[in-house]
């Protein structure tokens, strides 16, 4: 614990002096020697900061502090490297680092293991009531009712057991591949609404034909087959409603909103 506390009492320091200095600058108070000595030590600070900020990522199986970490290390890197005239980047090029999201994503997907899986028994619905099972990792479980409401930044949801329980469903991701059987669940009365969102997603789903559905697709850029329905423009939005859908006693409600997409839905 002490070790722990020197660290973050060190960092703190260092943030305090960073202020400190800002402030002096911005003032007029510092010379213009102690500030161009100020302006080299900020990037070796970054690199520093950016540095302890990916381990503590890696260490702490942490998203956020693993893009933070990235993000700092290579904006401190490639400033030191303006400085020796190695390449043309300065402050103000901050915003063409955002890739580094893409590539913590894949690393987060790769090394800390936090996908998501949600998974039903195979237990009869009088069993099963409206309990639904969700993992997260292998180490959490939990029991949610009515309705799974899922957050995550990158996830896999795969429901295909014989008879799982449908039930109302929202997920929200950064990443996240889904593959959803409805031809083997048991489908509740009245309207099922199913909503998903997110940056870049995989999404596989089979309808039976003789449950109705009401159907939103947008994707800004990716591949999407609903039916005999095909696209691959750089942007696609569908509908789709059965016919017999308004006047149905079971029926799905299925809302898409992913930004890069593979999308796949087919009847059987």
């Amino acid at each position: 614990m002490r070790h722990g506390g020197s660290k973050h009492w060190f960092f703190s320091l260092v943030l305090l002096m960073t202020g400190v200095g800002l402030l002096l600058l911005n003032i007029g108070v510092i010379s213009l020697e102690i500030t161009k000595i100020f302006v080299n030590i900020i990037p070796i600070l970054l690199m520093l900061t950016g540095l302890k900020w990916t381990v503590d990522g890696f260490y702490r199986k942490s998203f956020g502090k693993l893009f933070l970490g990235l993000f700092s290390l290579v904006y401190g890197s490639l400033i030191i490297l303006d400085e020796w005239n190695k390449i043309d980047f300065d402050y103000g090029s901050w915003w063409k680092l955002w890739p580094i999201l893409i590539i913590s994503i894949a690393i987060s997907r790769a090394v800390f293991d936090r996908s998501i899986k949600v998974t039903v028994t195979n237990e009869t619905p009088a069993q099963q009531g409206t309990d639904a099972e969700i993992k997260v990792g292998e180490k959490h479980k939990a029991k949610l009712k009515n309705k799974i409401n899922k957050n995550f930044i990158v996830g896999e949801v795969k429901l295909s057991e014989p008879n799982w329980s449908l039930e109302p469903m929202t997920f929200h991701n950064v990443i996240g591949d889904y593959y959803m059987d409805f031809s083997k669940a048991f489908i509740p009365e009245g309207e099922t609404p199913i909503e998903i969102k997110g940056w870049v997603g995989d999404l596989k789903v089979i309808i039976p034909d003789n449950v109705p559905v009401d159907i939103m697709i947008k994707v800004k850029v990716g591949e999407v087959k609903l039916f005999d329905h095909q696209s691959s423009e750089v942007r696609s939005d569908f509908h789709y409603q059965s016919p017999e859908y308004e006047h149905s006693s079971k029926k799905i409600k299925l809302s898409v909103n992913v930004k890069v997409a593979s999308i796949r839905i087919s009847g059987v």
